[in-house]
């Protein structure tokens, strides 16, 4: 796969439809991405997806032990989503000070051990193998050294108007807002991801689909990895509650787009 590239530069805001322009490729900022020469299905792919394996294995054991889980619940049991912050400390407190977290930085395009298909049970899985790093938000990005922020990777969980079809090469997906009663604003996740746009940088695509629970984990859900996506536009309209949100169209990236 072709090295992935990013123009630096001002970013100009507009209240209009914006689309992504032809333009050439810069290199990257050294340190910020995916390593060019790391290829995927090398050995290194394959050691990294051994230890993506063991990591999951030993999080779903933690999960299974009803032991755990009770003491984990008990420490929640007063809070808001509840469930949730078990799962989280399960991800965060357990399995990473034990060192079981692999890609444990932040990077824009493929993630080492891992391939389009996928599948996860819970969103911090996603954090333990280092497709998406936030645990709640569905866009999560990262900070380059200029101050400039780029999104890595969204999770389309179907809370929200984001429209689409499973396996299809195309997404519409709804921003980020912390209050549904208010307008939704150009900053943190929809900033990145209209700064993805201006540079041509990709996004992982985590689709949460439904399963008929028939599977090991009696799940009705599964988060899918769907592979990269450019984003090529982006626009503002009045969603649901009479507010205006961000929506972003994203395409399936094609090798020449990286």
């Amino acid at each position: 796969m072709a090295a992935l590239r990013q123009k630096l530069g001002n970013v100009k805001s507009s209240s209009k439809l914006n689309r992504a322009k032809d333009g050439k490729r810069v290199r990257p900022c050294k340190g910020q991405f995916r390593d060019d020469k790391e290829k995927p299905f090398t050995a290194k792919w394959y050691e990294t997806r051994r230890n993506i394996k063991k990591a999951l294995s030993f999080y779903r054991e933690l999960l299974d032990n009803k032991k755990t889980v009770n003491k984990l619940w008990q420490e929640h049991e007063n809070g808001r989503n509840s469930g949730l912050k078990v799962h989280i400390r399960a991800a965060k407190v357990v399995v990473r000070t034990m060192g079981k977290w692999v890609n444990t930085s932040k990077q824009i395009g493929p993630i080492s051990g891992t391939k389009i298909g996928d599948h996860f049970y819970w969103r911090g899985e996603l954090s333990i193998v280092g497709l998406h790093h936030e645990f709640q938000r569905g866009i999560d990005y990262m900070k380059l050294i200029n101050g400039k922020i780029l999104a890595t990777s969204i999770v389309d969980s179907g809370r929200y108007d984001n429209v689409d079809e499973i396996c299809s090469d195309k997404l519409v997906y709804c921003g980020e807002g912390d209050n549904p009663n208010k307008d939704q604003t150009l900053v943190r996740g929809n900033l990145a991801l209209k700064n993805n746009m201006d540079d041509k940088m990709p996004v992982r695509v985590i689709r949460k689909v439904k399963d008929d629970g028939s599977g090991d984990r009696g799940c009705n859900y599964r988060f899918v990895y769907d592979g990269l996506f450019c984003v090529t536009e982006y626009w503002k309209e009045k969603g649901k509650f009479g507010k205006e949100i961000y929506k972003f169209l994203l395409r399936k990236c094609e090798e020449g787009d990286m």
